[in-house]
């Protein structure tokens, strides 16, 4: 009987020769031909696996060390409130996603014209909390934009489900201090930056596609004529012949281009308009207009400097006032019909912070300035 096939059998004797726990698998299961089974993967079926169930006796003990083990393990840590903290040298911040939205330009009072790149930070939250005693390191968890629960997997939509956020485009993690965490639905808007302050953009270069050598290297290319004919773009040799027989790993070739990742150093913030949720850098950053990209305080800049820009810590905590004043979602008509205190601009009324140069770039073509103090005779 060992060396008979089990589908010779009929269903009763199959189901005696089964392990304990696999007779109720069924035709769907062991006892099912491979190729009905075969045919059925073809649609997408997956057949039940078995389940085993352990005896009385051990599964007694399994559950008594679970129980154990719950109850010895460590209480989680409370959920750190919004509050306001004091900044210290050690201290790190949480970054946010935001939106590239275009490039404008802007003059200043000394008649610069200052280039822009404007980001717009589309409704920034925090949907989760990540601590050292739990998690190994501190960390906050953001998510930005708006998606459809339809559109994402069951896991994905019982993430923000079970932290009580809306459902977010993406998601994206900054590791913090202990002082910096904030919990879970804190809203990160424009106002967590201040004007005059230096961040670090994150983004994805735009798709060049398939380019050649020239493009995607800067290779000089071969002469225009005498002797060329038909490889003006070309890269010219790209190895040896029988020693060593191959091409080099790392050869700079033709190629994809773009779509990588980097990140700019060291960027100006020159305004912040906390109304609209709008950013904007001098100079530009990586990435075409619709794309998202990373913002996080420079890690260039030393502690005292980080000090002196004055943010808010751990990010900007809205009072009564603000919040009540505060116009509706999407309304970004609100803030600019807003009065201007006396003395004061529309930009001051609507909550712009606007940086200014204090050093006049064009000082030194408007005043005579003696660049040689030493003064040469005639005939000397």
């Amino acid at each position: 009987m060992a060396s008979t096939s089990i589908r010779c059998l009929t269903r009763e004797q199959q189901q005696q020769h089964l392990p304990d726990g696999w007779a109720s698998v069924g035709s769907q299961g062991l006892a099912a031909s491979g190729l009905q089974l075969q045919q059925r993967r073809g649609y997408g079926f997956q057949p039940p696996k078995p389940r085993f169930s352990l005896p009385a006796s051990i599964a007694s003990i399994v559950k008594e060390k679970m129980r154990e083990q719950r109850q010895s393990a460590p209480a989680p840590p409370p959920p750190p409130k919004l509050e306001k903290r004091p900044m210290t040298p050690t201290s790190l911040r949480t970054g946010c996603i935001a939106t590239k939205a275009g490039m404008t330009q802007e003059w200043d009072e000394h008649g610069v014209r200052v280039p822009l790149t404007v980001l717009w930070i589309d409704d920034c939250q925090v949907v989760g909390v990540k601590t050292r005693p739990v998690h190994g390191y501190n960390a906050v968890m953001l998510g930005a934009g708006h998606k459809r629960q339809k559109c994402m997997s069951p896991s994905e939509a019982g993430f923000f489900l079970k932290a009580g956020v809306p459902f977010k485009k993406l998601v994206a993690e900054w590791q913090v201090s202990e002082d910096a965490l904030v919990p879970v639905g804190t809203a990160i808007g424009a106002a967590h930056w201040v004007a005059g302050q230096r961040v670090d953009v994150t983004g994805w270069t735009k798709w060049k596609g398939f380019q050649g050598v020239m493009r995607r290297w800067g290779f000089k290319g071969l002469p225009a004529s005498h002797g060329v004919s038909l490889s003006h773009r070309a890269p010219g040799s790209i190895g040896n012949r029988q020693d060593p027989g191959k091409i080099w790993k790392g050869k700079k070739l033709p190629g994809c281009m773009g779509d990588e990742r980097r990140t700019v150093h060291n960027c100006l913030v020159y305004k912040v308009d906390a109304a609209r949720n709008l950013v904007y850098l001098r100079g530009q950053v990586p990435g075409p207009v619709g794309r998202s990209v990373f913002l996080r305080d420079s890690r260039l800049a030393p502690p005292a400097l980080r000090a002196a820009w004055g943010v808010p810590f751990p990010t900007h905590v809205p009072t009564r006032e603000e919040l009540k004043a505060a116009p509706a979602p999407g309304d970004v008509s609100a803030a600019a019909l807003q009065a201007a205190p006396e003395g004061g601009s529309p930009a001051a009324a609507a909550g712009v912070q606007v940086w200014r140069n204090q050093t006049d770039p064009y000082l030194m073509y408007r005043e005579e300035t003696d660049y040689m103090p030493v003064k040469w005779k005639k005939g000397e």
